[in-house]
């Protein structure tokens, strides 16, 4: 089980050091996904629970807190798209989302 996310190149870095800080999570970076031309990038991130974390729920349920706290500290417009792996796709925008993790949630785990 893994989400693909992607923001722009001038985030892509602190997102994926926020991330990295997570024990349950793996993280790597990606090569291209298919908002990269929209955001002015091609380099995604690809998030996938670490071993000793157990079920599809603890990944939705991690990624959504993680990107709420570092949606909520970015001082600049950011919008991040997260695709889950059936292709369902989210997209957050850092200024028009009250309740990020709500709203990840709500989508990923249908």
């Amino acid at each position: 089980m893994h989400a693909r996310i992607e923001t722009s190149p001038g985030e892509l870095e602190s997102l994926r050091d926020w991330l990295s800080r997570r024990p349950e999570l793996s993280v790597r970076t990606g090569s291209g996904g298919t908002s990269g031309e929209e955001m002015g990038g091609g380099a995604d991130i690809v998030v996938q629970l670490a071993a000793t974390a157990a079920g599809a729920g603890a990944l939705w349920a991690a990624l959504a807190k993680s990107l709420s706290i570092w949606l909520t500290q970015r001082r600049s417009d950011v919008t991040v798209t997260i695709v889950g792996p059936d292709k369902r796709k989210v997209t957050v925008s850092a200024q028009r989302v009250e309740d990020v993790e709500s709203l990840v949630r709500t989508v990923l785990e249908r």
